[in-house]
């Protein structure tokens, strides 16, 4: 698994077409609450956290939901960093933000790689599974 990690609007999804030009792939967006993550070929996922904002599920079940979901499948996160920056005054937004903080940790963790787009700048904060 490769994560791609940057605020909002940094060039993760540009990034992520570039890396993939001439490699066949599948690109699920879960902003409508969707989360199905088929098998056979690379598959981008993106817009979880929408995904996590929408879905019933307690959080726990969530996270292992898509870690189920994602086992032996060649799959690239796009995840939006919602964690910097103000916290919210809503307390749905901070849970979100929280939750979103903890699955993340639980992504990156297991991923082979991770990558940090910072306005559209790529860093390699994890390759092959070693901390860079």
């Amino acid at each position: 698994m490769h994560v791609i990690i940057g605020g909002s609007h940094n060039g993760k999804r540009d990034y992520v077409k570039r890396l993939l030009t001439d490699v066949p792939h599948l690109w699920v967006d879960c902003s409508a609450g969707e989360l199905e993550i088929p098998s056979g070929s690379k598959v981008v996922v993106d817009r979880i956290e929408h995904w996590l904002a929408q879905t019933p599920l307690p959080e726990a079940d969530a996270v292992e939901l898509i870690l189920n979901e994602i086992e032996g499948k060649d799959v690239i996160f796009i995840l939006t960093d919602i964690g910097r920056g103000i916290v919210p005054m809503d307390a749905k937004q901070r849970r979100l933000r929280d939750a979103c903080g903890r699955l993340y940790q639980r992504l990156i963790a297991e991923a082979d790689e991770v990558t940090r787009i910072w306005y559209g700048l790529a860093q390699t904060l994890k390759k092959r599974g070693e901390i860079i």
